[in-house]
Parts: C-alpha cells; sequence; structure tokens
C-alpha cells in the first residue's frame, strides 16, 4: 500500500529529529547520512537544509554549506525570504561573493523590499562594490526603510569620500542624528555623519559630533574597566597543556593581532596578496575554543588542547582550495596567545602597532558591531584597555616561546616593499605576491579605509584633532 500523505510527512519530521538527536550525540556522520536522505525526498525543505549546512559548516565545509543553501534558494525562485536566510548564512561563512550573488539573483527576480535592499547593500560593501553598495542603500530609503531600526545611513556614508559638505548625504545624516527615535541608530547616524564631515576637513564639527554619537552609544552600552583588569589577571595566571601531536603538516597559521584600528585588517590584506595563502578574516574561532576551554576548566587538558587545535585546524583549512599560511586577523586574539602557543607551536603571531594617539582616535570614530570593543565609546576606558592590553601583551612576550613580530603601521604605509618583506621573512613565506584581483571580502571595521590604495594621510591624524579632543594628549607611544 502506498504512504499516505500525511504518514509521509510525519515520517519526514520524525526522521528530521533523529538527526537532531544524533547530531546532539556527536554522531556527525550519520546526521549527514539521515539529513541528505532527506532532503532527496523533499530538496525544498527548509529545515533539514539549514540543518545540514550548519553542520557542514561546524566541521569547516563551508564552500559545500553555502553551495547547499544557494541550490535551496535556486529551488525556491530566489524569493526574497529564502535568499535573505541563505544570503546572511553566506555572509557568517565568509561567502560574501556568493550572498552577493544569491542577493543580485533575487533583486533581478522579484520587487525587493527595503530591507532586503539594505542586506544587498552590506553584502557589496563587503566585496567591494562600493557604488553598487551605495545604489541598494539609496534604493532602500526610497522604499521607505525604517532608520531606526536600521543603521543604513551610517553604511552609506561608507560608501564614498566626500568632496564637500553640499552633498545630499550631509542633510539626510543630519537630520536623522537630530531627530531619530532610537538613541543606538541616531548614533550610526552620527559616526556617519563625524565622517563625511572629516572628509571635507572640518575636525570642530566632526569632533563635536563624535562625543555625542559616542555618548549615546555608552549610555545603553556599558563597559566594566573592573571586569577587564580581571580577565587579564585570569590569562596571565593560566598554565596551558600543550597539545598532543598539535603539528599540522603543510599547515602554517598566521595570527595578526593588535588594539582594534592598529593596521591588523591592512596587514592581513598585503600578506594575502602571496601565493598559497588564505586571508580567512577575523575568524573568531580562537576566541570560541578559549571561551569553551576556560568556561569547562580545560586549560590543563591536553587532549581537550588538541581537539581544540583540530577544529580550529578545519575552520581554517575549511574546503577550498589547500594553502600553507592561514591567517587570522581577529585583532582581540591578543587574549589567548597562550592558547595559540599550546595548540599550534608552528604559528607565527604578528602585533601590529600604530602611533597610540591615532589608535585611540580611530577607535573612537569607529561605531563598532560587537560588544567586546563596548570600551571604545570612552576615552576613559579606552585607555584602561590599552593598559590591560599592554600588561597581556608583554606578559606574553615574556613567558611564551612562540615568536612574536612587531608590524608598525607606520612603516607598512611609508614604505610598504621593505616593511612586507620583513614581514614574509618572519613567517617564513617567499617575498613575492599574487595579482591585485585576490581581495578577501571584508566585513570588519576596517572595510572602508582596507579596499583603498595604501595611504599615509592617517599617519599623524591625530593632530588635526587635538585642538578639540584633549583627552588624546593621555595617550603615548606606539600601540
Amino acid at each position: 500500500m502506498a504512504e499516505s500523505p500525511l504518514m509521509s510527512a510525519v515520517s519526514f519530521e520524525a526522521g528530521l529529529a533523529y538527526a537532531r538527536r544524533l547530531w546532539q550525540q556527536d554522531e556527525v556522520a550519520a546526521c549527514e547520512a539521515l539529513l541528505r536522505d532527506l532532503l532527496a525526498r523533499d530538496p525544498t525543505h527548509e529545515d533539514a537544509t539549514f540543518l545540514l549546512a550548519q553542520l557542514l559548516q561546524t566541521q569547516g565545509r563551508l564552500d559545500a554549506a553555502c553551495a547547499l543553501v544557494c541550490q535551496w534558494c535556486r529551488l525556491r525562485d530566489f524569493a526574497l525570504q529564502p535568499s535573505a536566510r541563505a544570503a546572511e548564512f553566506s555572509r557568517q561563512c565568509q561567502r560574501q561573493t556568493r550572498a552577493d550573488e544569491l542577493c543580485e539573483a533575487a533583486l533581478a527576480r522579484h520587487r525587493p523590499a527595503a530591507d532586503f535592499l539594505v542586506l544587498a547593500g552590506h553584502v557589496a560593501r563587503e566585496v567591494g562594490d562600493f557604488a553598487r553598495a551605495r545604489a541598494r542603500y539609496l534604493a532602500a530609503l526610497d522604499a521607505g526603510v525604517d532608520l531606526n531600526s536600521s543603521f543604513v545611513l551610517g553604511a552609506l556614508a561608507n560608501t564614498l569620500r566626500y568632496g564637500d559638505a553640499s552633498h545630499p548625504d550631509f542633510t539626510r545624516l543630519r537630520a536623522h542624528f537630530r531627530d531619530g527615535t532610537s538613541p543606538r541608530a541616531r548614533a550610526a547616524s552620527g559616526f556617519g555623519l563625524a565622517k563625511a564631515y572629516d572628509d571635507v576637513g572640518d575636525r570642530e564639527a566632526a569632533a563635536r559630533v563624535l562625543r555625542e554619537a559616542n555618548a549615546l552609544v555608552h549610555a545603553v552600552q556599558p563597559w566594566s574597566s573592573a571586569d577587564w583588569r580581571q580577565f587579564v589577571a585570569q590569562r596571565k595566571h593560566e598554565q596551558v597543556g600543550r597539545a598532543r601531536n598539535a603539528e599540522f603538516a603543510d599547515f602554517v597559521p598566521v595570527f595578526v593581532l593588535g588594539l582594534p584600528r592598529s593596521g591588523t585588517t591592512l596587514t592581513a590584506t598585503q600578506l594575502a596578496r602571496q601565493a598559497r595563502t588564505r586571508d580567512r578574516g577575523e575568524l573568531r574561532t580562537l576566541r570560541f575554543v578559549a571561551q569553551r576551554l576556560i568556561e569547562g576548566d580545560h586549560l590543563r587538558d591536553a587532549d581537550a588542547i588538541a581537539e581544540a587545535a583540530a577544529l580550529y585546524h578545519s575552520h581554517a583549512r575549511q574546503d577550498d582550495a589547500p594553502a600553507t599560511w592561514y591567517i587570522d586577523q581577529d585583532p582581540l586574539n591578543f587574549r589567548y596567545v597562550h592558547l595559540i602557543a599550546a595548540m599550534f607551536p608552528q604559528a607565527r603571531v604578528v602585533l601590529c602597532q600604530r602611533d597610540r594617539r591615532d589608535t585611540a582616535l580611530s577607535q573612537w570614530c569607529q561605531d563598532f558591531a560587537h560588544a567586546d570593543c563596548a570600551f571604545a565609546y570612552d576615552f576613559a576606558d579606552i585607555a584602561a584597555y590599552a593598559s590591560g592590553f599592554d600588561d597581556l601583551v608583554e606578559h606574553w612576550r615574556q613567558t611564551l616561546p612562540l615568536p612574536i613580530h612587531v608590524a608598525n603601521y607606520e612603516d607598512l604605509v611609508a614604505d610598504p616593499p621593505r616593511a612586507l618583506t620583513a614581514l614574509r621573512a618572519f613567517i617564513g613565506m617567499p617575498d613575492e605576491e599574487v595579482g591585485v584581483g585576490t581581495a578577501t571580502p571584508i566585513n570588519s571595521s576596517s572595510i572602508w579605509q582596507a579596499r583603498q590604495p595604501i595611504y599615509t594621510r592617517s599617519v599623524g591624524r591625530w593632530r588635526a584633532y587635538a585642538p578639540f579632543i584633549p583627552e588624546l594628549s593621555q595617550f603615548k607611544g606606539p600601540g
């Protein structure tokens, strides 16, 4: 007797529930096989598709995961909701090119909603197409996007360099910064307006706007210097067991770290121009495994460290063309260098430094997306964070056998070939580059700057702001 439609649906959902249990029990291969059987029966099923995609993602099989959700979108005729979900998933996988293709396919077939246009603009900006990103943001504004729940104006301001204050974006930015109802959205527009004022050379107006924008964020997203001091003290007292069989053949992770806005993105993108190199962006995997090991009190467990190393390896290696050097440009990895040394004794650590006054100013000018950078909205907090950074980095340099190379931002922008030659020698790379068409998608706070040719105008930038921001005088030296 043929199975009824009702029983077929029940059977499918029961199979999906069983697949979830298999994954919870770490029966990954069986879970994958079952999900593929289910999708052979119904390739348009959303929950089964994304459960399998997430399983592949956790294994570092990001190309396969994104190919799966893209095929699902094709079967759904690139409808807006499926395309938005698949594009966001692809962004999480650092596959912005895939996300861009999905957004453009959906826009070609369907009349877009304002929120989808904002997403399409973000993705276009991340792949470096600022003109198309700008067109998407403007279309979202025309479609009536809610400025109090979307930070589109702040994003719009980062799609071009303004020539004068008569540009219509100034009117848009000033109006929402003044009249918006959401303090957080107002602040985002304020950061965009300050950037626009900076572009046209009006540092006094930029500083005035930044004071208000930073105060708005600081009021709703506080940061504790006491908690930070405790965090640093705990890291300094931790002992980590070395992973057994920690060295992976032909795998050299390169950790480019430092204070936010100290040149980590620029350094990583320049290194990535070498053949046999993959820039994984701000990978975030090290902070994930560190938190799990610390919370579970597993730092002294050599087997747990080895498991963490294997997980990091799979997420850095991924399933694209193999390379030798894998660059992780998450600047906040400086918090866990003791884990890097334990998991990967073959790793190379690049410590980015920049004039501390320029670094502090750049942090204060930036609207960060992640709560880990909540210190950046108040100069006293910036100073406290930098003090903890100095303390912890000096501890690593005194206690760990891992080599650390200091890369100065000012040296890199003044003489790129010389600085990069020294950096490649430290890492063990040949001193050569591939073509300019190998840009890695960027979704960090440095997205606009990193897409520009190397320039020196940010060196000593703090001097133009010193008359309006006297707090900068407390920051001295490189950092």
